[in-house]
């Protein structure tokens, strides 16, 4: 973890001149006499109440900021990692060559996440086809397109095994059918797992071993430059016809299904499986650095309103603020400077 000292911004440094003895410090500039003897003759006076108010915002910078520093990872700083999080946030923002990919990524991933009990699934329908078993797959098909929610359709679920059970004659078929249930119900832990499955079946794409194939895929990219976009394109120009058998199901149109959308796809699960839990501890920072935001910007706020020469400054004026290190350390990573392209937004509540 990275340990830092905050940067002043609007203030003088600790260690200035004004520290030193006034014939030792120089007339003109910064922390000069002059600067100090104008600081003083300001026609005016800040308003008490906003003095307070500056007070309670430095107190709320300086508990963000030491959270902040807490959180902060040298590993953030890495090359791939930030090149991960430029990805997240151009895909979640449908910026450039990931506009509109966002949505099928999701599906995809979930997918291949929950590619276990879609086989699950998918087995015990092959296996298990009496009249009864046929009756309650075609139940499921149809509670897949009409069902509340998630709850309401375990709900609806469970009376129909309830009411099939007793019908199914050996223990073997009931076991069977009571797990098919247990895959159904696993599966719509994620909102989109059974929104998938109906999709499966609408285009009758039936061999779920497909989902096992990708994710070998993926996973034997893992000593692989994942930066290197052309090599994934070309693996995947070896293998589109397999992605390209998902093009309904994670909805992508005809314009979109190229080996180079693949790839872009790929490449970010891939990132993913490499950096998702260092990018959850990356979102608790950007999250405290989104509440240090804000009294940072009513900071700014009122020296703007109240400036040197104007005003009579108070010492409080003059204080570091806290956090400010951390705030523009981040601001320059995740900036291009060719394009000006600023990958992160800490006004924002959402992920970056």
């Amino acid at each position: 973890m990275n340990k830092s000292t905050d940067t002043p911004v609007t203030s003088i440094s600790q260690n200035s001149d004004k520290e030193a003895p006034w014939w030792n410090r120089s007339v003109m500039g910064k922390d000069g006499l002059m600067d100090d003897l104008l600081g003083k003759i300001g026609t005016q006076e800040v308003p008490e109440d906003t003095l307070l108010s500056h007070t309670q915002h430095m107190t709320e910078l300086k508990v963000f900021g030491k959270t902040a520093q807490a959180i902060d990872d040298e590993k953030f700083a890495e090359k791939e990692f930030l090149a991960f999080a430029k990805i997240n946030y151009l895909m979640r923002n449908d910026i450039n060559e990931y506009e509109g990919l966002y949505e099928s990524l999701q599906l995809l991933k979930a997918a291949i996440d929950a590619k276990h009990y879609f086989i699950s699934i998918d087995q015990v329908e092959l296996r298990y086809r009496g009249l009864k078993q046929q009756e309650f797959y075609n139940f499921v098909e149809r509670l897949l397109d009409d069902h509340e929610n998630t709850n309401a359709f375990r709900e609806q679920l469970q009376i129909r095994l309830t009411d099939t059970l007793p019908e199914i004659k050996t223990e073997e078929e009931k076991i069977a059918l009571q797990n098919y249930v247990k895959y159904l119900n696993k599966l719509s832990n994620n909102e989109l797992g059974l929104q998938l499955l109906s999709r499966f079946k609408a285009y009758q794409l039936d061999d779920y071993s497909i989902l096992r194939v990708i994710s070998n895929f993926i996973r034997n990219l893992d000593k692989r430059d994942l930066l290197d976009i052309k090599d994934l394109v070309s693996l995947v120009n070896h293998n589109y016809s397999m992605f390209e058998k998902l093009r309904d199901v994670i909805e992508l149109d005809q314009n979109q299904s190229t080996p180079e959308t693949y790839a872009l796809m790929i490449q970010f699960i891939a990132l993913y499986n490499r950096h998702g839990i260092l990018y959850l501890k990356f979102n608790d920072l950007v999250r405290v650095l989104r509440q240090w935001y804000k009294p940072y910007q009513a900071i700014l706020s009122i020296r703007k309103e109240y400036p040197f020469g104007t005003y009579k400054q108070p010492k409080a004026f003059k204080e570091p603020i806290p956090g400010i290190d951390i705030y523009e350390k981040y601001k320059k990573l995740l900036s291009d400077k060719k394009t000006g392209m600023v990958f992160i937004n800490f006004s924002h509540e959402h992920q970056i």
